[in-house]
């Protein structure tokens, strides 16, 4: 029987304002950093998907403190120019919120961003002809979508070509969509996480998905609603029988012979940030 190994990667569940940050001098009041935060993380996503069955990567702190899903190069971060790096400087309405400095950043980096990519290397390192599947979990607000084109799907399902399969794609749309619910692939946001051990490298055996759950199908003002339990059995299902699905060879380079029909809405994935939009 195959049995891929999941991980599931939660970058942006948690809503803790680590001390470092309290004290440092804000430009907005408490009361409305307290809403961008809420704003901004993926509420309650670490619930939602998590299971002893399988890993969890989770980043410690808010993103709003550290993005963990961000490069630390601004100039290869493609939402540095909005303030929204892997260490924000502004919201995302465009309102300055705080002023950093090297040091700062680099205290962050050291003590939120390292640590969450070192545990991540360290369980994509010896892939040993064992399978791979990194889940990137999250869920989305369609207020604070940059990309306003309207017509947004109930789950959004993001892909990088170069670390992706036909099957996994094929078998992701049709679950969700058999549950009733509308997806649409790399809309609003587009790409994977992926390792740094593993970025832009041909390494066989490792793929990513990432997932982005509609807030409005499981939250109310911030708060669960009635459907929330349903979806969450309904995100654990999947997850076990994504364990189990058959992968075709990996081709490195030539990753197109998998005929994967879909194509990212944006162009040349390596050069931007690992999750687009993000």
């Amino acid at each position: 029987m195959v049995k891929n190994k999941i991980i599931l990667f939660l970058p942006h569940s948690s809503i803790k304002l680590p001390h470092i940050f309290k004290k440092h001098e804000k430009l907005l009041s408490d009361s409305e950093i307290r809403f961008f935060n809420m704003s901004m993380t993926d509420l309650y996503t670490d619930k939602l998907f998590s299971s002893y069955r399988f890993c969890n990567i989770k980043s410690r702190v808010s993103r709003i403190v550290c993005d963990c899903e961000k490069f630390i190069d601004d100039s290869k971060e493609c939402m540095s120019k909005f303030g929204l790096g892997v260490v924000y400087t502004k919201t995302h309405q465009g309102k300055e919120f705080i002023n950093i400095d090297e040091k700062y950043k680099n205290k962050i980096l050291n003590k939120f961003y390292f640590p969450v990519h070192k545990k991540l290397d360290k369980k994509t390192k010896n892939l040993n002809k064992k399978t791979i599947i990194l889940v990137d979990c999250h869920s989305f607000s369609k207020d604070i979508v940059l990309d306003q084109k309207g017509d947004f799907p109930d789950i959004c399902i993001g892909i990088n070509e170069k670390y992706i399969d036909k099957n996994i794609i094929d078998f992701t749309t049709t679950y969700f969509q058999t549950k009733g619910y509308k997806t649409r692939i790399n809309y609003p946001y587009v790409g994977a996480m992926i390792p740094d051990n593993i970025y832009d490298k041909n390494i066989k055996y490792f793929y990513a998905i990432m997932i982005e759950i509609n807030r409005d199908l499981y939250l109310k003002n911030f708060k669960k609603n009635v459907d929330f339990y349903k979806l969450k059995k309904i995100i654990y299902n999947y997850l076990k029988k994504l364990r189990k699905i058959e992968i075709g060879e990996y081709y490195g380079k030539d990753y197109h012979k998998r005929k994967c029909k879909y194509r990212a809405s944006r162009q040349d994935l390596r050069h931007n940030s690992r999750c687009l939009f993000r």
